[in-house]
């Protein structure tokens, strides 16, 4: 898998662990904030799994390109993404 490829899936990861604290404190309160919060979410998630499966795609007319980032970028995504993971399976 290439770098730029392992970013996608990266951003992918985040944007699911996102939605998923987010989805869940939607649940518990429904304010305008946290429903923001959810549809930013489904954007993240919608562009990245968008570049995984047609890199060059461009919805609405828009390119939405997730390139190459450096590792301490991704470690801080996967560092990121347990901890929202981990969040939201104790709030369970």
């Amino acid at each position: 898998m290439d770098r730029t490829r392992f970013t996608r899936l990266t951003y992918a990861l985040f944007g699911l662990a996102l939605l998923a604290s987010n989805a869940l404190s939607l649940r518990s309160s429904a304010g305008l904030l946290t429903v923001v919060a959810v549809v930013l979410s489904v954007l993240v998630v919608v562009a990245a799994v968008t570049n995984l499966v047609w890199p060059g795609a461009t919805p609405f007319g828009v390119s939405v390109d997730i390139g190459a980032q450096p590792t301490w970028v991704l470690a801080l995504l996967w560092l990121g993404s347990a901890l929202l993971l981990a969040g939201t399976a104790l709030q369970l």
